[in-house]
């Protein structure tokens, strides 16, 4: 028999709870659905573009802040320590080609900083014109919005969603959380911790290159840790 882990603390599942469609952890209390392919709803597609960060050679992806990264090994992980910035956030990575559809998971550590300003998570579909993003904090908070050009010509954050606690995200700095995130169209899902956190439709960017982004906020040096990033298709 398969073993089946709890997607958000991954403890493995009694035998009742595997017989049934709908089931809870015994151990963090999250309800979630069981799937065929043995992975939160919905089932993951097929693998279009992935990294470990063992090295900063990766097909696909390019690194940004060079100098601030490092690569590791045990655990696998991209980790950076940031500045302070007053105009928004640093980049990390990125795809090095245009995407639209597609389903993108990483995991992500904030590893210390202000715990008040402190936030990463992925930008999807940006371009010069503007994009969407998703972030997280380690207040056990996360925000979608999007970027589109000011009367200046410079990117402007628009929030769609205002920082809102949720219950999946595991508070305080050394707490990895799992973010996970469809683009379908006009469609958006985002789930915290294979936990379905908020859906929305918006037409105003249809494809443009993934980003990984770390915000430090103004007041203090932020460190940050990413790892087992996937880029699958989107499941039909």
């Amino acid at each position: 028999m398969k073993a089946y882990n709890c997607p958000n603390c991954g403890a493995a599942l009694p035998a009742h709870a595997i017989k049934m469609e709908i089931t809870s952890c015994e151990f963090c209390g999250t309800s979630f659905r069981l799937s065929k392919t043995a992975t939160p709803e919905p089932d993951m597609g097929d693998l279009l573009l992935g990294t470990d960060f063992s090295q900063k050679i990766m097909p696909g992806w390019e690194v940004l802040n060079e100098d601030k990264l490092t690569f590791h090994n045990n655990p696998l992980e991209l980790r950076g320590t940031f500045p302070p910035k007053q105009d928004g956030a640093y980049y990390m990575l990125r795809s090095s080609g245009l995407l639209d559809d597609f389903d993108v998971s990483v995991s992500i550590r904030l590893t210390s900083g202000s715990k008040e300003h402190i936030r990463a998570g992925i930008y999807p579909r940006l371009m010069d014109e503007g994009g969407y993003g998703f972030l997280i904090s380690v207040q056990g908070s996360y925000t979608v919005g999007y970027f589109e050009k000011d009367a200046n010509g410079a990117l402007a954050w628009k929030r769609l969603l205002p920082w809102t606690y949720h219950t999946a995200l595991r508070e305080g700095f050394n707490e990895t959380n799992r973010l996970r995130v469809i683009c379908k169209g006009d469609s958006f899902r985002m789930y915290l911790n294979g936990v379905l956190a908020g859906s929305f439709k918006d037409s105003l960017f249809s494809a443009g290159r993934l980003y990984l982004t770390v915000d430090p906020g103004e007041k203090s040096n932020g460190s940050f840790a990413f790892s087992n990033l996937q880029v699958r298709e989107v499941s039909r």
